[in-house]
């Protein structure tokens, strides 16, 4: 596997003498992961205008595990022309010895390799030629382009084979094509401005559409604030309701009597809530809830509570 400098350059040199490179095509050609010619090529696009890359989308066909197995060993029904013997096998006999029996035999009995004489299979031919395997060999080495389309479909019905799109990449020479790669610089120092090298420096062009590093700093509730989300979220499962946000003035009936608070409780002191004299009384409050909280009071308290 060359590196992928070496990589780039190669692809440089070939393109000099070819005008044109199609990524799919010279993977296969030299032999390299088209992914990795693919990243070859997005590093040339880095150097300006020495190439210029086109993209479109094209099936790809690739073996299968049963595929390539098979492109190495040959077919299930050329195994099994390969292993019968010369006075033929039972049935139970190829069941037992090969796991693909049925589909063995029901390929060399299509294509006419093999016969039945009674219980017995035997061969029908002396010589055979395996297409199949032919064919996946075609298919490993990415030399599929001469197999039908009905054979491509018969291959993927018997999973040997599988598709998927590829984006292919076009290469041609640019504006600034050149076989020699030169290092472009990314910052601008303090020393090339000293000694006058920015002037001959060829420097990497600045990415505007960036994201760039983007640091996270998640903040964090303050442990009473913590406290008080857990609270309140008990108090909502318990089936408590959260009173309007918008009522910042409420009556000491809602705050401490129905809450059956008691009267000298500390939380009522004028200190600790501030009372309005506008309006002094509250304005709308429910007679029998009233009577129901006071009732409460007067029942289960010794001292009364004012209401």
């Amino acid at each position: 596997m060359a590196a992928q400098s070496d990589l780039t350059q190669q692809i440089l040199n070939d393109l000099r003498d070819q005008n044109t490179i199609n990524s799919l095509e010279y993977s296969r050609l030299i032999g390299e992961e088209h992914q990795r010619i693919v990243g070859a090529i997005k590093s040339l696009e880095t150097l300006g205008n020495v190439i210029s890359v086109s993209s479109n989308s094209a099936k790809c066909w690739s073996c299968t595990e049963e595929g390539l197995l098979i492109s190495k060993d040959g077919s299930h029904e050329a195994r099994l022309f390969a292993w019968l013997p010369d006075a033929g096998a039972s049935v139970d006999a190829i069941k037992k010895e090969f796991p693909t029996a049925n589909v063995a035999l029901g390929a060399a009995l299509k294509n006419k390799w093999v016969r039945k004489d009674g219980p017995t299979v035997v061969r029908a031919v002396e010589h055979i030629s395996d297409a199949v395997q032919e064919d996946l060999q075609s298919v490993a080495a990415g030399n599929y382009a001469g197999l039908e389309v009905k054979q491509l479909a018969d291959y993927k019905k018997r999973k040997l084979i599988k598709d998927s799109d590829v984006t292919v990449f076009t290469v041609t020479k640019g504006s600034e094509f050149t076989t020699t790669i030169s290092k472009q610089e990314a910052e601008l120092t303090k020393e090339m401005i000293e000694s006058g090298q920015w002037k001959t420096k060829n420097f990497k062009p600045f990415n505007f559409r960036a994201k760039g590093k983007q640091e996270t700093r998640p903040g964090h509730l303050h442990p009473l604030m913590q406290l008080r989300s857990e609270f309140r979220q008990i108090f909502l499962e318990m089936g408590f309701s959260e009173m309007p946000t918008n009522s910042f003035v409420e009556s000491a009936f809602w705050n401490f009597d129905a809450l059956f608070q008691p009267q000298q409780h500390p939380a009522r002191d004028a200190h600790d809530t501030f009372y309005v004299k506008t309006p002094g009384r509250a304005l709308s409050v429910p007679k029998d809830y009233m009577h129901r909280v006071g009732k409460y009071v007067f029942n289960t308290r010794d001292t009364p509570m004012r209401l």
